[in-house]
């Protein structure tokens, strides 16, 4: 069955969906262990506060390069076969920084932890090709959720490995667990046959073309940049503000992930709402959600109380947009869906990039206040962009 063929094929039971969100979360965990131990991975190779900057950012830099080089592959040679690829070598990279003697073997570990880190943006269209419409926004939404929660837990996770077993058993433990997610591939993931092969050179160039042809794939290319900006804006600001202002000492701070972790169980529930409400309605909801919860970040800055509902809210806020945005995508041409969340997850990237250059700046100019201006305009932004391309406007 070709991959236009599969779309909407309702052949995955709710136990595969599951097993594909924690599969989902393992993966993406591995390229955030690093952000939690960078001091212990310094104090015993004695590397510079620089190169310890480097670490995490080289991951960054490695999915970057993964989302352009390899995540297109999907629409040509199969998710299955993708998988199965990218898998072995994110265990090699996981067990090269384990064993790692000199700067050069992790700094190539990271990286290569990036590069091969694509299960998770290649499972979403897998997914959307393999289930209902009706069925599309909750599955979509426990694939976000899974996400979520790998990428937030992550620190937290390391950090008490760490503390018992030391850093490097943080990679050890994490390349077991990955076996365990190539084995689950081999079993939970169906072999495909694709709509048509197409040359690795016109594959990589066809991106440009669609993103031309698609104003649903723009706007919500431009939603998530935006989203996400506004997210990332938090994280990082947020270090900085419990850090200084309340006295939190780094490990602590980690452990905030937890209760953002907890909202992103909520995504499920926000899948059912794109279906009922519709995403472009829940996608400006998200958004206005998003808005709220600057404000009471910037209002409540002296409780912490307050700060936390305002973060539960902002994390609802980004899983729904988030998951509006691919239900939108997940409509449109099934024979090149891994192509649309590559462009959607590169603009991701690019604007938590953007934020993060952006977050020093704030909090050097006016502390939490114009982090949360920031945050806030961001939101703004796509709000903006949402309303304007919704369906009663044109878009």
């Amino acid at each position: 069955m070709s991959i236009s063929e599969q779309a909407g094929q309702d052949d995955l039971s709710p136990q595969a969906v599951t097993t594909l969100s924690l599969m989902a979360a393992v993966s993406v965990a591995t390229g955030y262990y690093i952000q939690r131990l960078l001091t212990e991975v310094g104090g015993e190779m004695g590397l510079s506060h620089a190169l310890l900057g480097l670490l995490p950012a080289l991951s960054q830099v490695g999915f970057a390069i993964g989302l352009v080089a390899l995540l297109p592959l999907a629409d040509s040679l199969t998710a299955r076969r993708v998988l199965l690829g990218v898998i072995p070598l994110q265990i090699a990279a996981l067990l090269l920084i384990a064993v790692s003697a000199d700067t050069a073997m992790l700094m190539v570990g990271c990286l290569l932890i990036g590069v091969a880190g694509m299960t998770p943006y290649v499972l979403p269209p897998y997914v959307s090709l393999r289930v209902s419409n009706d069925r599309l926004g909750q599955v979509t939404g426990m694939l976000t959720r899974g996400v979520n929660c790998g990428i937030l837990l992550a620190r937290a996770a390391a950090g008490v490995i760490a503390v018992h077993l030391g850093w490097r058993a943080v990679y050890v433990v994490a390349a077991a667990a990955m076996a365990g997610v190539l084995a689950a591939v081999a079993k939970v993931v169906k072999p495909q046959i694709p709509g048509r092969r197409i040359g690795y050179g016109r594959l990589l160039a066809s991106m440009a073309g669609i993103l031309a042809s698609e104003p649903k794939l723009r706007t919500a290319a431009l939603c998530q940049c935006f989203n996400f900006g506004s997210f990332n804006t938090f994280w990082l600001g947020s270090t900085f503000y419990l850090g200084q202002h309340f006295g939190w000492r780094p490990d602590s701070i980690g452990y905030v992930s937890v209760l953002g972790a907890a909202a992103a169980f909520c995504a499920p529930l926000a899948g059912r709402a794109t279906l009922r409400f519709g995403p472009h309605r829940t996608r400006a909801a998200a958004f206005a959600l998003i808005i709220i919860s600057w404000l009471l970040f910037a209002d409540f800055r002296e409780s912490l109380i307050g700060m936390a509902v305002a973060l539960i809210l902002i994390d609802l806020g980004a899983t729904l947009q988030d998951i509006s945005s691919r239900t939108i995508l997940y409509t449109l041409a099934p024979d090149y869906r891994t192509r649309l969340n590559a462009v959607y997850t590169m603009a991701m990237f690019a604007g938590g990039g953007v934020s993060s250059v952006l977050v020093g700046f704030c909090w050097v100019v006016g502390g939490w206040v114009a982090i949360c201006a920031l945050g806030g305009s961001s939101a703004a932004a796509g709000l903006a962009v949402a309303l304007r391309r919704s369906p009663s406007n044109g878009g």
